[in-house]
């Protein structure tokens, strides 16, 4: 459901970094990577700042639709496509 580690690996990011940039331990970070704990809206948010990725990226079926000022991501749970304005 979550693509972060996805997104770690794009950006050549070890467990061992990102906890050392987001001020935790490699653990904690495998343990959400791996879907083993579950994460608040807040957590999510300081994952995609420090990935530098909207917040819907780090979520399964998140579609980047930049040509229609928006980016979509469909809900894991229901399956409908969810639309975000884009902001400047």
């Amino acid at each position: 459901m979550l693509r972060i580690n996805k997104i770690m690996k794009e950006r050549d990011i070890s467990n061992a970094e990102l906890a050392k940039i987001m001020n935790v331990t490699p653990q904690y970070i495998s343990e959400v990577v791996n879907e083993r704990k579950n994460i608040s809206i807040t957590v999510l948010a300081k994952f995609a700042k420090v990935l530098q990725v909207p917040m819907a990226a780090l979520v399964d079926g998140y579609h980047e639709k930049e040509q229609l000022g928006h980016f979509s991501f469909n809900c894991p749970y229901c399956g409908k496509v969810i639309k975000i304005g884009k902001t400047k």
